[in-house]
């Protein structure tokens, strides 16, 4: 999951304490790294205040593509993380070493990010998602058929986060496309304007981010 999936709202709520001086805008002019970053900071909040007016027919569509997205990213995560901490527990408890590191290397064959993969944007997730079983020899397949869950093999687990990945890219793309092509609404935002300043903000994001 990332920051695409936030709403205007939500994304307003985080950028805005930044640019407030009663909040968090003295920390950031005091830090050398973040400071340069703050007149993209405030473009970037501004654009996402003055695009985020749709109109209604085509806010709602968009609305449920992306509550789509959301359910499928958390089967995606759900899934993904207690596979990965399933196998990581049988290797503790199994007093067997040959055991254990065939169990830690299928874990680490299916998510060699490990649980930042859940964290990851939702195009690297689906493209993760169609590497994943280039990445199984074998040894690893017969061991993912053989180990069970509540839900039954892992293998099958496994299957529901790859598929879960694959519809999200599905639901987004849908969702890009109809910003893409939607007529410009009554408020003078066009939707390419809208997915623009998104974009803006996330880059903006992600760099403070990267200097923190």
């Amino acid at each position: 999951m990332g920051y695409r999936n936030l709403t205007p709202q939500a994304m307003v709520n985080i950028s805005g304490p930044w640019l407030d001086p009663e909040q968090d805008r003295r920390v950031f002019t005091s830090l050398p790294l973040l400071a340069p970053l703050l007149p993209a900071v405030d473009e970037a909040h501004g654009r996402i205040l003055t695009t985020q007016r749709l109109g209604s027919s085509l806010q709602q569509q968009l609305k449920a593509l992306m509550e789509r997205a959301l359910a499928l990213d958390a089967t995606h995560d759900r899934k993904l993380r207690g596979a990965y901490n399933y196998l990581g527990a049988l290797a503790e408890m199994t007093d067997d070493p040959a055991f254990a590191a065939a169990l830690l290397d299928l874990r680490d064959r299916l998510a060699p990010a490990g649980l930042r993969a859940i964290s990851r944007s939702y195009g690297d997730q689906a493209g993760d998602a169609k590497l994943l079983r280039s990445r199984l020899d074998d040894a690893s397949e017969k061991l993912l058929k053989k180990l069970k869950t509540p839900e039954g093999p892992l293998a099958q687990v496994v299957d529901a986060w790859v598929a879960a990945a694959l519809e999200i890219e599905k639901v987004e793309a849908q969702r890009e496309q109809l910003a893409l092509n939607a007529p410009s609404n009554t408020d003078g935002a066009t939707p390419r304007e809208v997915v623009n300043a998104r974009n803006a903000w996330i880059r903006v994001v992600r760099a403070i981010e990267t200097n923190l």
